[in-house]
């Protein structure tokens, strides 16, 4: 279950349109697929019934990928019964699911390496380089576990970077990268990184904003046109449109939301942003906004009903499709569209 440079890494949250998208994706586009899923923070949830909604769907979703990632980082407060549990209950779920862990982490270090059937994923975070002496840790982890980097899935995350130019970002990676032991040896070799903004806080009501895709465009540029003077070409990972730090301290009873859409381009994201939720009901917006995206003045940007399932729905919701009108929904659309841009993208380069 190895995998090359040409394959996609996203970065997702285990939530009910991330979960939806991976199974809307086109086969082909699917089969060029390994998706890192990450469960999420429980909140004030027991981890019984936080897991019941995180693997509603879940094992379904993932059957057409020939294996996954999977992380429970979030739920360390939980100590290793949280690790575990996802673990095991994926497996019983006949998922198959590469496990995630880290040098620096507690809490699932000792699960992860008891659901190893798949591999096992080691996940380098950028607070990790910036405390120094990273290939120095690397190789104790190794040693402590009787480990050697052929049987690990490295994962290098550069982490959010929305607020880097696309330099920073270069030279962030050959930083991290520098300090980082045997490219050719790992099982396999990914970056990932986050540009995606934080929130749509930036972005006016009844406007628009174009947002720079700098974690693709630093790949895309630094990593895979420098490709012959590299070691070892990284996989390359996102995470679509979705901020690491996710919307989990979002409350709905005391915050107001937007209608907004999230539509990938070649080097962009075209955010376009409504009105409070409150004062004109998701309904009446989202549709609103998808005959903007499909027939009004971002036409220029819409890549078509034919593109994927998203585009295929965006423009079924602009012909007034009932059913299309909520924020769950075009977070669904949006992530497909987004997967089905990176993918395409990846696939369409020279790869002799």
């Amino acid at each position: 279950m190895n995998f090359g440079s040409d394959h996609y890494v996203p970065v997702l949250k285990a939530k009910r349109g991330e979960k939806a998208a991976l199974l809307r994706l086109a086969p082909d586009l699917q089969s060029r697929i390994i998706p890192l899923l990450e469960i999420v923070d429980k909140k004030d949830k027991t981890l019984s019934a936080h897991l019941e909604t995180s693997f509603t769907n879940l094992a379904e979703s993932l059957r057409p990928y020939s294996r996954c990632f999977l992380d429970a980082r979030e739920l360390a407060s939980d100590g290793q019964a949280g690790a575990a549990a996802v673990f095991q209950r994926a497996s019983d779920a006949g998922i198959i699911f590469t496990p995630v862990t880290g040098i620096s982490r507690k809490a699932d270090v000792v699960p992860a390496l008891a659901h190893r059937e798949n591999g096992l994923a080691l996940r380098l975070t950028r607070a990790e380089f910036e405390q120094g002496e990273l290939a120095t840790r690397i190789n104790v982890f190794l040693t402590e576990h009787s480990l050697t980097p052929e049987q690990l899935d490295l994962i290098i995350d550069l982490g959010a970077v929305e607020d880097f130019i696309i330099e920073g970002i270069e030279a962030l990676t050959d930083a991290f990268m520098a300090e980082v032991p045997d490219h050719s040896r790992w099982h396999t070799f990914t970056i990932s990184a986050c540009a995606f903004p934080k929130s749509m806080g930036g972005v006016e009501k009844n406007a628009h904003a174009l947002a720079e895709r700098g974690e693709w465009l630093a790949w895309k540029r630094h990593l895979y046109d420098q490709r012959q003077n590299l070691v070892r070409l990284p996989s390359f990972s996102d995470c679509a449109i979705q901020h690491p730090a996710g919307v989990e301290g979002f409350d709905p009873r005391v915050m107001a939301a937007s209608a907004s859409v999230r539509y990938t381009l070649e080097t962009e994201w075209l955010l376009i942003k409504g009105l409070s939720t409150r004062s004109i009901r998701a309904g009446a917006q989202f549709p609103a906004l998808a005959r903007e995206l499909v027939y009004g003045k971002f036409r220029p940007s819409f890549y078509g009903p034919d593109h994927c399932n998203g585009c295929e729905l965006m423009k079924a919701a602009a012909d007034g499709a009932s059913s299309l009108g909520s924020p769950g929904v075009w977070r669904q659309l949006g992530t497909i569209h987004h997967l089905s841009v990176a993918t395409k993208a990846l696939a369409s380069l020279p790869w002799s």
